[in-house]
């Protein structure tokens, strides 16, 4: 790479560089949106649920607790939702950004062994042989290693749902019996 190359990479790494800081931003001002709503949600049952303790209605201040526990199971599910949306694709706009620079820096070794290939003495195409095929090896794994961490992450959030169910089921069973 000469200095003008150099420096016209540096400049779009720099402006990916900008619009993925701008991309985590816009995503922290999704999540703390939620926060707030959350908060907002959290200060309307505390104050429901103290006007009716301070009224002395405990079947009313039971109801809302309830309720509170139903709306807290259905929030946290939507929550849920949303940040693995976002780090979801977060993670995919990472990895395909790591995935193309990898291929600029595959692309521009291999360019450099081709450029060697007529300097170096015998067995040149031998070394650069063995350095693509390392290259392409590289590329292949993280391709491979991007698919295993989307389907441990998915296997995860089955696990999780299933748990989540299971906890759900088990205190529905409880409060039937009573």
């Amino acid at each position: 790479m000469d200095k003008n190359d150099f420096q016209a990479w540096q400049r779009e790494k720099a402006k990916e560089l900008f619009a993925y800081s701008h991309k985590l931003l816009e995503s922290a001002k999704e999540l703390s949106d939620h926060h707030m709503a959350e908060i907002e949600w959290g200060m309307k049952n505390a104050l429901d649920s103290a006007k009716s303790a301070a009224k002395n209605d405990l079947a009313k201040l039971k109801d809302l607790q309830e309720e509170a526990g139903k709306q807290a199971t259905k929030r946290a599910a939507v929550y849920h939702k949303k940040v693995k949306s976002l780090l979801k694709d977060l993670g995919e706009s990472a990895a395909d950004e790591t995935e193309k620079h990898l291929e600029k820096v595959r692309s521009s070794l291999v360019g450099w062994l081709e450029d060697a290939e007529s300097k170096l003495p015998a067995h040149a195409d031998k070394l650069s042989k063995v350095v693509h095929e390392m290259s392409t090896t590289g590329q292949k794994m993280f391709k491979e290693g991007r698919k295993i961490v989307n389907q441990v992450a998915d296997a995860a959030e089955k696990n999780l749902e299933a748990h989540t169910s299971k906890a759900t089921a088990a205190k529905k069973t409880p409060a039937a019996k009573q």
